[in-house]
């Protein structure tokens, strides 16, 4: 049951991605080099709760649009032409202030496998990111869990979705409840 629900959230915010892509093409990969992934806390220097301008500030500019009910998402997108979805990071907004975020490795038009360059280093404590094998994974959460919530904030590790990945982190999500992180 867990990993179907965890492929659900890698297969929407895919979409998503997918469909704020050809909108967003200016707005280039968060800048930092190394970042550390605070599971249920932060992705580098962006953590829950901080304002859209402190967030855009962490990880330079980024390509915001606004949502009906309030909410906002910003996104930034590799403008590698060979990828769709691109590798890329977004954070939501709600009350103008960071309430989900997410790193995502790109999909090959061609081919098989994923896509990570200034995210690669992006880890966390236990050495885990993007392209990580889901074994390691499944030891930052506890419990071989890749999807866990607590104390009303959710950390998701999603695997890849084609053979090559499948046992690999595409995306890592951190959101509170009821953020929709888009």
């Amino acid at each position: 049951m867990e990993r179907s629900r965890v492929v659900v959230l890698a297969v929407a915010a895919t979409a998503i991605v997918a469909v704020l892509a050809p909108a967003t093409a200016a707005a280039s990969l968060p800048t930092p080099t190394h970042a550390k992934i605070k599971p249920f806390k932060k992705i580098g220097a962006v953590k829950l709760g901080i304002s859209k301008a402190q967030a855009i500030e962490k990880w330079g500019a980024g390509a915001c649009s606004l949502e009906d009910g309030g909410g906002e998402t910003c996104v930034w997108l590799s403008a590698s032409p060979t990828d769709f979805p691109p590798e890329g990071a977004a954070v939501q907004l709600f009350g103008g202030e960071v309430c989900g975020m997410f790193i995502r490795a790109g999909t090959p038009f061609s081919g098989d496998g994923l896509t990570i360059t200034s995210l690669k280093k992006w880890k966390t404590e236990e050495g885990v990111g993007l392209g990580s094998k889901l074994k390691a994974a499944k030891k930052v959460l506890g419990g071989g869990k890749l999807l866990k919530e607590k104390h009303g904030v959710t950390t998701a590790l999603n695997p890849g979705l084609t053979p090559s990945s499948e046992n690999r982190v595409l995306e890592i999500t951190i959101f509170k409840t009821g953020c929709n992180v888009t």
